[in-house]
């Protein structure tokens, strides 16, 4: 364990911070690196004597930046102050992670090489409601967003390898999103994941949590905002000018006018979800991606042609109510292709 660095992220902890350290120790792990994420005056006193037991590093944030900053602050710290830690293992201040389970993670690192995860079983009955929800609303989403299948994205108990650290303090984010955004990078990096099933804790109900639900929750999902935004605001401009084309040409052209609308506002909406796309919703690309992007928006505008007009064509009415629900389900296609192969980010060259 001498090669292996405990990090507690501690934003105005109660006792439980103290009894995790002591039993973390008298388990043999002799590296506690302790943030203080500007917890306060009033919270002085106990970092001032955790930073007096031999086996404890206490780094203090001035003012209060967020979990993902203390993150960082402890991996630079690690980085440049402690060249034989070559193992790194989050853990959370409030007390839910107990000891063994750590151990557990370690023992895991030693058999797989990659990020290890200790997980949750969010299936139990006696898990408080808002944590159940958010866990399990996040994983779905995440799921779809990235194409990473994780049972607990939200788990502060997380092992790293320091050949990863300089990766990891490339990633963005601030606060809980930082712990989200780690993980939907794994796959483009080629690092792979790992979970060990933990006991799952919860001390009084979970008040010593710092987890906002709505707050947090919105700092997490944003990231799926923009996917969503991005595709509806592309999604309206076609439908707009698809009606406004229908209108336009539907007496002069009566044959081929659904065709015609279809392509003429695919090309114009798909351009601008490309440039919505590129710079600020996956915020990578380059030539090879626009031609890639390109060619899926010709496949899937022929797709929506097609099958828009079949489906007239069968009916005889509605065009917009079909369109709606073809490109619906192109949408979702749309998005996994762009998310697996347009904008598939290359391989860090440090990782």
């Amino acid at each position: 364990m001498d090669n292996t660095c405990i990090l507690i992220a501690a934003y105005k902890p109660d006792d439980t911070c103290r009894q995790t350290i002591t039993e973390l120790i008298e388990a043999g792990f002799s590296n506690i690196l302790v943030v203080n994420d500007g917890s306060g005056k009033k919270f002085t006193p106990f970092f001032d004597k955790i930073n007096q037991i031999q086996e404890v590093t206490v780094v203090h944030h001035a003012a209060n930046q967020g979990k993902g900053r203390a993150i960082k602050t402890a991996f630079h710290y690690i980085l440049n102050e402690h060249p034989t830690i070559q193992k790194v293992i989050t853990v959370d201040a409030d007390g839910q992670h107990l000891t063994k389970d750590v151990c557990a993670v370690l023992q895991t690192s030693n058999e797989h090489d990659g990020i290890v995860l200790g997980v949750r079983n969010f299936e139990l009955e006696d898990i408080p409601f808002r944590s159940r929800f958010g866990n399990k609303l996040t994983r779905n989403l995440f799921r779809y967003a990235t194409g990473i299948g994780v049972t607990d994205t939200q788990t502060g108990l997380r092992l790293f390898a320091r050949k990863h650290l300089e990766w990891l303090l490339s990633i963005k984010g601030e606060a809980f999103d930082y712990e989200l955004n780690m993980l939907a990078e794994t796959k483009d990096a080629g690092i792979a994941i790992h979970e060990v099933e933990i006991d799952t804790v919860y001390l009084n109900g979970n008040k010593s949590s710092h987890f906002q639900p709505i707050r947090s929750s919105l700092q997490i999902y944003k990231v799926f905002l923009k996917f969503a935004l991005s595709g509806l605001a592309s999604f309206g401009l076609d439908m707009g000018l698809f009606a406004l084309f229908i209108w336009l040409w539907k007496d002069d052209t009566p044959q081929m006018y659904i065709i015609l609308a279809t392509i003429i506002a695919r090309v114009i909406s798909a351009s601008f979800n490309y440039s919505i796309n590129r710079k600020k919703v996956f915020e990578k690309g380059d030539e090879k991606s626009f031609v890639k992007y390109m060619v899926l928006a010709a496949l899937i505008m022929a797709l929506s042609a097609g099958m828009v007009h079949g489906l007239y064509f069968l009916t005889g009415r509605g065009e917009m109510i079909i369109k709606g629900i073809v490109d619906s389900v192109l949408f979702l296609v749309g998005f996994v292709v762009q998310r697996e192969w347009v904008f598939k980010k290359k391989k860090p060259k440090h990782v």
